[in-house]
């Protein structure tokens, strides 16, 4: 991408205003821009539809205002010799932002494109309805209960902690960049994205360090300043202790000007004020805190053990083996049984069951008993009496049958040998079988 110059002849400053206009076209005609929500100084995000889907989303626009400015929809560098750090911011805010858009967190504010256009990148968010925690803050009315905190705090921890794990900083965590969805559930949003190429420059620019005051820690105020997960910790203890006390904490440089002087910290630690809280909790808070980075929790991790004692963020159930699953129920048995012989016995309300005794005289049978016994009888009979009489008159045919054959063999025979001269001539014609 090409930043835009502006000519060096010219010298009439023109009045800009800083956001796009509202109704402005993003990518051609996908997305309009309905209005500005806020200018971080580092971007600006705003309220916009995606006109393909229909829906309304939020839109961040890289715009570091030290380096750039813009005429008309078109964002330019100030000076030719910004040109090359713009650049290099610009890269970096898509290079977040796709790394931002790979994570999937229920506590992090999802991305879902991003894109390049009037010389700057823009990155297309979800829009999370809800309220802010700094405008929970101001609502002296109705505030959050320690339970809800606690809870509050243990998911954002866990979207720190992912969002380190993928080599980020946030860099922006403030009690107006923490939303309180319509369950109640938190949704980090906002990245302050690129800030670590910025935080490299000299101190003629060093006012594109975006910093909070009272949220940012000591190490964002000068440029070259080393962030580490340690920066955001210390942001995010500084938004609950302003969430529990009420009051936002000192500035970040005065808190290290006193220290410096070896004078008392201006921030009250907040252990040992609120005994509705566990003090583990708010001690995990106030080291997070510290001023020097190396005394601080160095990670998300860290603190969520912290919280949670055993450092487990889901206590699993711990299920016993076999083995001993077999003992605790013998034990069990033997137990009740040990219960049951040394109970006292239940007196009988009643006199006991008196069993009359069997008659031995044997009762006759019904009728149709007898008859149904006579007619299954009698028809088995009948049916055995007639296979044994076909058996019989078949054994008498076969007999009869070869009588009749040996006859008819010996007459045969007895012709033969009375007629054998006519052999010849029955060889030839052989006669037909006598008639007997």
């Amino acid at each position: 991408m090409t930043a835009v110059t502006l000519p060096q002849e010219e010298t009439v400053q023109e009045e800009r205003s800083e956001a796009l206009p509202d109704g402005s076209a993003l990518l051609g005609e996908l997305f309009t821009i309905n209005r500005a929500l806020s200018n971080g100084g580092f971007g600006i995000t705003y309220l916009a539809k995606d006109n393909y889907l229909d829906r309304d989303v939020v839109i961040k626009e890289c715009y570091p205002e030290v380096f750039c400015m813009r005429r008309g929809q078109s964002v330019i560098v100030r000076s030719d010799q910004h040109a090359e750090k713009y650049r290099t911011i610009v890269q970096m805010f898509m290079r977040e932002a796709r790394s931002i858009a790979k994570m999937r967190h229920p506590n992090i504010v999802g991305v879902h494109r991003i894109f390049e256009d009037h010389g700057t990148a823009y990155m297309v968010l979800d829009l999370i309805h809800g309220r802010d925690l700094l405008s929970i803050i101001n609502d002296k009315n109705d505030p959050l209960p320690p339970d809800q905190i606690k809870e509050i705090l243990i998911k954002a921890l866990d979207a720190v902690d992912l969002v380190h794990q993928n080599d980020l900083l946030h860099r922006d965590i403030a009690p107006d960049n923490i939303l309180l969805d319509k369950w109640g559930s938190p949704v980090l949003i906002d990245f302050g994205a690129a800030r670590e190429e910025a935080s490299r420059e000299t101190r003629a620019v060093s006012s594109v360090l975006i910093v909070k005051d009272g949220y940012s820690p000591q190490e964002f105020y000068f440029a070259g300043g080393k962030q580490g997960p340690s920066s955001d910790l210390y942001a995010l203890g500084a938004t609950f202790y302003h969430l529990i006390s009420g009051t936002a904490p000192p500035n970040s440089q005065t808190r290290m000007a006193e220290f410096a002087g070896n004078n008392p910290d201006p921030c009250e630690p907040l252990a040992g004020r609120f005994p509705e809280y566990d003090q583990a909790f708010l001690a995990a808070i106030d080291k997070a805190m510290q001023i020097l980075p190396k005394a601080r929790l160095q990670s998300a991790s860290e603190w969520l053990n912290i919280i949670n004692k055993e450092g487990k963020r889901v206590q699993q159930l711990k299920v016993s083996s076999r083995f001993n699953l077999e003992k605790t129920l013998t034990r069990l048995v033997s137990e009740t049984n040990e219960y049951v012989l040394n109970s006292q016995p239940r007196e009988a309300d009643k006199a006991p069951l008196q069993l009359k005794p069997v008659d031995p005289k044997p009762t006759k049978a019904p009728g149709w008993i007898d008859e149904f016994n006579e007619e299954t009888t009698t028809t088995s009979v009948d049916y055995e009496h007639d296979v044994e009489q076909r058996a019989v008159q078949k054994a008498v045919a076969d007999v009869e049958a070869e009588k009749a054959r040996r006859q008819a063999e010996i007459e045969l025979a007895a012709w033969k040998k009375k007629n054998w001269w006519r052999i010849g001539f029955l060889r030839k014609s052989p006669p037909t079988k006598p008639t007997i």
